[in-house]
């Protein structure tokens, strides 16, 4: 992997702020159109922290477009998911749209694998160590270590550098701040097997969603949803040792106790901010920078990945933020329905949780209907509301039959109003 030398003082055709997934995706985009791209990062490492693992068929088609070669990674290839409900009944397969097959591994060595392309294509000047400390208009300024500060000229900026994103804060107007709507708690398990190996597994039944997916032959990653409790230290470790092994089947609870008596979790805090605005003039924004939903679909790097491929294709930041915006609309849904239908205790809540089990188990239209969306493959909100409609229309059935009235009626069509609502923070 080569870097820049810091005396660099020529314009580009685009600075990118931020060389993780999403940067260097940016970069690799706009380089393959021949562009010029400086690419600036403040670490000189590929992270080790709790973030995006999981590339959804999409993702990796865009990588593959990009030219990234996955193979030194060494990616656990995946063919959907398996829903685990919490109602005794059968597991429920839900496979990628398709045929297509999706991909985990390491962050660590999927940065790695990215800045290694982007450092070797000609068009890019990879610069690491460089920490950038103000845009004003078309200049970036930055710094390497205790140097002198860089002042360099772009035609366009970008930010990719993630939910804290100094481009997106120097923005005037800024867009809405973030909501918080819980924490996630990862651990990495080793030695133990999936219930379903080749699939990413949901368990429902805890206080919120586990999510656990294989990372390489030996290693599981466990992703806890954790509600915004006022515990901290050993008190929050205790909760999350009682509340949430039950949940799981006996090797993984097992393997996650003992885990939990040795090592804490990463936390990660769970920000929602809708995609509805992908910056202005010369200034864009693409991955978290732009927006983020509940990581419970394990859609974040599928997403930045198509905002760089996309914004590279852009001459108009406006006309693409609406493009953007629609593209991820009836994810950032789905993704907000399935986080408060597998948190929220209430009867209503969970009435319509096992009306979602009894429609995927019962028709494999809407299982592909529902892995299209959560793919980020299904643009349409109608199809969306098309699910919705199906899953309520069965718990209201249901209701009236055990003889409810307008009751049960009354807390569907709650849901209908707050699914069909212009996006906005959801908690």
């Amino acid at each position: 992997m080569t870097t820049a030398s810091f005396d660099v003082t020529a314009s580009f055709d685009v600075t990118v702020v931020g060389a993780g997934p999403a940067g260097c995706a940016t970069a690799l985009a706009h380089a393959q159109l021949g562009r010029r791209v400086l690419l600036l990062e403040a670490a000189h490492r590929a992270p080790a922290r709790l973030a995006g693992e999981w590339l959804h068929p999409q993702g990796l088609a865009v990588l593959h477009r990009l030219g990234v070669d996955l193979a030194p990674a060494r990616p656990v290839t995946a063919r959907g998911f398996v829903l685990h409900p919490e109602d005794g009944g059968p597991p429920i397969t839900l496979p990628c749209p398709r045929g297509g097959r999706a991909a985990s591994l390491h962050h660590r060595d999927l940065v790695t694998a990215l800045r290694t392309a982007a450092g070797a294509h000609p068009g890019i000047t990879l610069a690491l160590g460089a920490r950038v400390t103000a845009v004003h208009g078309a200049t970036v300024t930055w710094t390497h270590g205790s140097g002198p500060e860089h002042r360099v000229h772009a035609r366009r900026i970008v930010g990719a550098d993630g939910q804290s994103s100094l481009v997106r804060r120097l923005l005037h107007p800024a867009p809405a701040p973030a909501t918080t709507v819980s924490r996630t708690a990862g651990l990495l398990l080793h030695g133990v097997a999936l219930p379903r190996e080749g699939y990413g597994h949901l368990f429902a039944g805890a206080p919120g969603p586990v999510l656990a997916y294989r990372l390489d032959a030996g290693t599981v990653r466990l992703t806890l949803d954790v509600p915004l409790l006022p515990l901290r230290g050993e008190r929050l470790l205790s909760y999350v040792r009682h509340a949430y092994p039950p949940a799981l089947p006996g090797p993984l609870a097992r393997a996650l106790r003992a885990v939990l008596e040795h090592t804490p979790p990463q936390w990660a805090v769970n920000r929602l901010r809708p995609r509805g605005f992908h910056g202005r003039g010369r200034h864009a924004l693409v991955g978290d920078a732009a927006g983020t939903c509940h990581p419970l679909t394990a859609s974040g790097l599928t997403i930045a990945l198509r905002d760089a491929e996309c914004l590279a294709r852009a001459r108009d930041l406006t006309a693409h933020s609406a493009r953007r915006a629609a593209a991820v609309r009836a994810h950032e849904h789905l993704a907000a329905a399935l986080h408060r239908l597998f948190c929220d205790p209430a009867r209503p809540t969970a009435d319509l949780r096992r009306g979602l089990y009894a429609v995927l188990r019962a028709s494999a239209s809407e299982r592909e209907r529902t892995m299209r969306v959560l793919c980020v493959e299904e643009h349409s909100t109608p199809a969306l509301a098309g699910a919705v409609l199906h899953v309520a229309a069965r718990t209201v059935r249901e209701r009236l039959a055990a003889g409810e009235g307008y009751r049960g009626i009354a807390d569907c069509m709650g849901w209908l109003r707050w699914m069909s609502r212009t996006p906005g923070p959801v908690i």
